[in-house]
C-alpha cells in the first residue's frame, strides 16, 4: 500500500515538471522560467540556481500544462538535409560569403526580411570594395550552392559544421548574422491648426484643420559572426542599433559592423 502511494506521488510530481528534450538526446526535468530568442532559463525543482540552455540546443519544451514549443529546425539533423551527391566547388581561400541571414520577428521566422538583410549587407560592401581585403562572392551563388547541398532555410545552417559550410559555398570566410526583431509600441502625434477670416462685407469666417500620425516603434538586436575555412570565429559581436527604433533600423547596425570587420581598412 505505501509503496503505491509512494510510486503514486513519484509519477504525479514528475508529471508536475516541463521536459526539455536537448538535441544531444537528454530529457531534463524542470521549470522553464522564460524564453528567450536565443536562450531558456531554466531551475532544477529543489534549487534557486538559474540555469541557461541555446535555444539551438533544444528540440522542444513539453510544459506540464501539456503544450508543446517546437523549435525550428532544431531536430533536423545534417544528415537529414544533405544531399549526398553533392560536390563540394574549388575553395577560394580569400573569397568571402554571406550566408543567409536569419531573421525573427515578433518570434517567428521571417525569411524574406533575412533575405533582404543579406542583400543590404552585400551591396554595402560592394560601394566600397577596395576598402576589404578579401572579395565576396553574389549571394545568388552562395544561395544556389547551399540549395545543392540540401540547405534550404537560413534555420538549417546551424546543423552543419562551419568548416563544412565553408567547403559547401567555396569561401574561406564566412559571414553569418542574426536579427531578431519584437514589437514595441505605437506611437501617435496630432497636431491642429484654426484661421480666422474677415471678407469685405465683414462677415466673420473660421476654419480648422486637424493632422495626425502614427509610428510602430521595434526592438532589435543583431548578432553579427564571422567564421574561417576551419570553423573558427574570428568575430563574434551583438548590438542594438543606437537611438532608433524602425523595423527596418537593422541595417545601420549591420553597416557598422561590415567597417568593424578585420578584413576592413580605414582610408588614410
Amino acid at each position: 500500500m505505501w509503496i503505491f502511494i509512494g510510486v503514486f506521488f513519484s509519477l504525479n510530481a514528475q508529471n508536475a515538471t516541463d521536459q526539455l528534450y536537448l538535441t544531444n538526446g537528454e530529457t531534463i526535468a524542470v521549470k522553464v522560467k522564460k524564453v528567450e530568442p536565443n536562450t531558456i532559463t531554466y531551475f532544477y525543482f529543489g534549487e534557486d540556481l538559474e540555469n541557461v540552455v541555446e535555444k539551438d540546443d533544444v528540440i522542444k519544451i513539453v510544459f506540464k500544462s501539456g503544450r508543446v514549443q517546437k523549435f525550428s529546425g532544431a531536430s533536423i539533423t545534417a544528415a537529414e538535409t544533405k544531399n549526398a551527391d553533392y560536390e563540394y566547388p574549388p575553395m577560394k581561400a580569400n573569397q568571402g560569403a554571406i550566408l543567409p541571414f536569419e531573421f525573427i520577428f515578433e518570434g517567428e521566422p521571417s525569411p524574406e526580411e533575412g533575405r533582404e538583410a543579406q542583400e543590404y549587407y552585400y551591396r554595402d560592401l560592394k560601394r566600397k570594395p577596395e576598402r576589404n581585403t578579401i572579395a565576396y562572392q553574389d549571394p545568388e551563388i552562395t544561395w544556389k550552392r547551399l540549395r545543392k547541398a540540401g540547405i534550404n532555410d537560413a534555420s538549417q545552417i546551424k546543423n552543419y559544421d562551419m568548416d563544412e559550410i565553408s567547403k559547401i559555398v567555396g569561401a574561406g570566410t564566412l559571414v553569418n548574422s542574426k536579427i531578431v526583431v519584437s514589437y514595441r509600441s505605437t506611437v501617435s502625434n496630432s497636431t491642429g491648426s484654426s484661421t480666422v477670416r474677415v471678407d469685405k462685407k465683414n462677415k466673420v469666417k473660421g476654419y480648422s484643420s486637424e493632422y495626425s500620425t502614427s509610428r510602430d516603434e521595434f526592438e532589435t538586436m543583431v548578432y553579427f559572426k564571422i567564421y574561417d575555412k576551419n570553423g573558427n570565429k574570428v568575430m563574434d559581436e551583438k548590438r542594438r542599433p543606437f537611438m532608433t527604433a524602425g523595423r527596418t533600423d537593422y541595417i545601420l547596425t549591420l553597416s557598422y559592423f561590415s567597417k568593424r570587420t578585420p578584413f576592413y581598412q580605414k582610408k588614410r
